[in-house]
């Protein structure tokens, strides 16, 4: 029997498996799919952390409402308050607005307004340290406590008979970033570090440049990254490294 020769072609056979080209792409193909992925998880989780920040500025903003309702003004966003009763001295301005608050605020008694032990210590607040200040009221135990309902010394830490807190702050994101023992409050986002800052018009007067340009910190906060603002405007720009804003620089007052 003959056997029949096998025909050779010039062509020879094809390997099983991917070649470099081909494995090249599909790489290419993968990175671009991860990063797709990567890119709509991350704008997942920003668009959480915007709402969580939304959320947290309209309490604060119902805070400052009911404090107002309470007080009949919204809070100061600066003020110098004194434990020894003497230094109130000359302070017409600073005196008028506890006045206005506290009617029968008694500025003849010295007192301990940060448990340090003594009567000497003086409070220079801003916009950040007045925003915690005056809708958390008095510190006690590391969180706020609200004011005391004694007319004559709301800022008694002593009793259960308090007005407030206005707001249900965070206390591992109370920090003092100018080292004065007055708290401020950073918001929601991980990672923060610029306290939020609260600006008062007072009631329609308008801002104070003075309350932001006068401290340099402040000042390039709000050029930079603008402020909270009594209107209750929560509309969130930039993630870093502060996510509220404002359109126009303060009115002069």
């Amino acid at each position: 029997m003959h056997r029949i020769p096998r025909m050779h072609t010039g062509h020879q056979t094809r390997t099983s498996g991917f070649t470099l080209i081909e494995l090249l792409v599909v790489i290419s193909i993968i990175a671009l799919l991860s990063a797709l992925l990567m890119g709509g998880i991350g704008a997942a989780r920003l668009a959480v952390a915007n709402a969580q920040a939304k959320t947290e500025i309209s309490s604060l903003s119902t805070g400052l409402a009911q404090f107002h309702s309470e007080f009949g003004m919204y809070p100061p966003s600066s003020i110098t308050l004194y434990e020894a009763s003497s230094d109130w001295g000359a302070d017409i301005r600073s005196k008028s607005l506890i006045r206005k608050l506290w009617p029968d605020f008694n500025f003849g008694i010295d007192r301990d307004i940060n448990g340090d032990g003594n009567t000497t210590d003086v409070f220079n607040l801003d916009g950040r340290e007045c925003l915690v200040f005056f809708i958390g009221g008095m510190m006690k135990g590391g969180g706020a406590i609200g004011f005391s309902k004694n007319p004559s010394n709301p800022f008694s830490t002593a009793g259960n008979n308090r007005i407030g807190p206005f707001h249900e702050f965070v206390v591992n994101r109370f920090v003092d970033t100018d080292g004065d023992g007055a708290q401020e409050y950073l918001d929601t986002y991980s990672g923060q570090v610029t306290p939020i800052l609260y600006a008062s018009s007072y009631d329609g007067r308008g801002y104070r440049n003075s309350e932001f340009f006068s401290n340099p910190a402040v000042s390039t906060d709000l050029l930079a990254n603008g402020i909270y603002r009594q209107t209750g405007s929560t509309d969130i720009g930039p993630r870093i490294p502060h996510p509220l804003r404002i359109e126009n620089l303060p009115e002069t007052l």
